[in-house]
């Protein structure tokens, strides 16, 4: 549950990174963005593995960073896996813990779908729903060589007009620099740009978080005492029974 901006791709010459740079300061210094080159991410701990060149932009205080940072081939790399495939012990802790998630999402969900099928017969299943999703099998060891190429921006809380920018950045970046970017916009606001149905998602989002939020609170408040998470789960879908007819 979220919104975000999801992007991929590479510049159509790597040699075009020092005009990408150049560019995307002068935006960031005449919009009023933080914008942190590689050299200054590196240098003040926030990415530990040198190797690439770009720059993060920091639209807004509850905005993630657009983070372009490219390698020698000007492919868009997430320096998060960068860094773990340049650490092989890192990189072996984090697919560990990663597994170890999996099978207990796995078994919760499975135990939720078994309570759901005897429920079944009793009632209508609300349509809004708080699960722990199943995440599939155990991360294979071309997880984070397909992570390496992905890049997102959550906008989420930091409201649609914030989106709007990020999506601006975006479309200047492909348009003048890497042709062939992939844009995946949760809203489809880089699609269509439409912004009554951007500002709608923004609503009805706030909306989704505000009613869940509750079902936590009572849920929790009418807890007898320790639980599981299974048993969280059901008590706040419990409260979430119905809540479509809320969210109009």
């Amino acid at each position: 549950m979220g919104i975000s901006i999801a992007y991929q791709g590479k510049l159509s010459s790597p040699d075009l990174i020092t005009d990408l740079i150049t560019d995307l300061k002068a935006r960031a210094a005449a919009a009023g963005w933080i914008c942190k080159t590689m050299d200054e991410l590196v240098a003040e701990g926030r990415v530990e593995g040198p190797g690439l060149r770009g720059l993060s932009l920091y639209l807004h205080k509850e905005c993630e960073p657009v983070r372009l940072h490219v390698d020698d081939e000007g492919t868009f790399v997430n320096h998060f896996y960068h860094d773990l495939l340049r650490n092989e012990g890192k990189a072996r802790m984090m697919m560990e813990a990663l597994a170890e998630s999996m099978t207990l999402t796995r078994t919760i969900a499975g135990k939720g779908k078994k309570k759901k099928k005897k429920k079944a017969a009793g009632g209508k299943a609300p349509g809004l729903r708080v699960s722990v999703p199943d995440l599939g099998a155990k991360p294979s060891g071309n997880f984070l060589e397909q992570g390496l190429r992905y890049n997102w921006t959550k906008t989420q809380f930091a409201g649609p007009e914030v989106h709007v920018a990020v999506c601006a950045l975006l479309r200047h970046v492909k348009e003048r620099y890497a042709p062939d970017l992939q844009v995946t916009d949760d809203t489809r606001y880089f699609e269509d740009g439409d912004h009554a149905k951007l500002q709608g998602a923004f609503a009805h989002l706030d909306r989704v978080v505000d009613l869940t939020a509750r079902a936590f609170e009572s849920a929790a408040a009418g807890s007898p005492g320790p639980t599981t998470i299974e048993g969280l789960l059901d008590r706040v879908n419990d409260e979430l029974a119905g809540a479509d007819d809320k969210l109009h």
